[in-house]
């Protein structure tokens, strides 16, 4: 069977043997002779791959849940693969509800930001974060989610406040230096994102970490030359 064939069968009936074999296929395509065709319809089977694992993923998420619904991390997840399917709004609209079934609890208005935030519609992520803050005003999590509120709002020194605030109040959860390290170097700040950067690195390497260490000195080695280019901010 030819690979687009097998393609057209993957996109239709998501049989992972179909998709084995056309990706093979299509790997040798690209190797040998690739045309725009070729590397389209490539990216588009694999896309169509990513999709169907993002799909089982959230399968998966939810069994968590109903299986352990105080497990945050599963919660978290599932909004995120939503977001990857391009469906946001429906854990806005779960998480919606569940504040309104639960006013007072913290968790569900960090869930509830988050959500929003994967809709890029910060003025709500803003306004679920300061409602939880308002029944936990040291909240790390939450003073964090309102930093990449405030980020997506324009309002960069009020991230970076949040994000430094967050780190002070929780030292072991660093989420907020790389947020930082990120809207740093969108600022043209290359020297602290660098030194975000560096901070990052450090404490892997305090914790013992060095594998999650192998990506932020990629960044860092890239962020170095970037600042040695000609014209570039130091």
């Amino acid at each position: 069977m030819k690979k687009e064939d097998l393609l057209a069968r993957y996109e239709a009936l998501g049989d992972e043997r179909d998709f084995a074999v056309a990706q093979a296929l299509y790997e040798q395509a690209v190797s040998e002779n690739s045309n725009a065709r070729v590397l389209a319809d490539y990216g588009y089977l694999l896309e169509s791959h990513g999709r169907n694992e993002l799909r089982r993923a959230i399968e998966l998420y939810e069994r968590a849940i109903d299986l352990d619904p105080s497990y945050d991390r599963a919660h978290y997840q599932l909004i995120s693969a939503r977001a990857g399917l391009q469906e946001p709004e429906l854990p806005v609209a779960i998480y919606e509800q569940r504040v309104a079934d639960s006013p007072g609890e913290v968790r569900e208005q960090r869930f509830l930001a988050i959500a929003y935030l994967k809709t890029h519609d910060y003025r709500r992520a803003l306004a679920a974060a300061g409602d939880g803050l308002a029944l936990a005003p040291n909240d790390p999590p939450l003073i964090a989610l309102r930093g990449e509120a405030r980020a997506g709002l324009g309002d960069p020194e009020g991230a970076l406040a949040d994000w430094r605030c967050a780190l002070a109040l929780d030292a072991d959860d660093i989420s907020a230096l790389y947020s930082s390290a990120f809207l740093l170097e969108r600022l043209g700040r290359l020297t602290e994102a660098t030194q975000a950067w560096e901070s990052i690195i450090e404490w892997g390497e305090r914790h013992g970490d060095t594998l999650h260490n192998e990506w932020p000195k990629q960044e860092l080695a890239r962020l170095r030359a970037l600042r040695k280019a000609p014209g570039r901010s130091r």
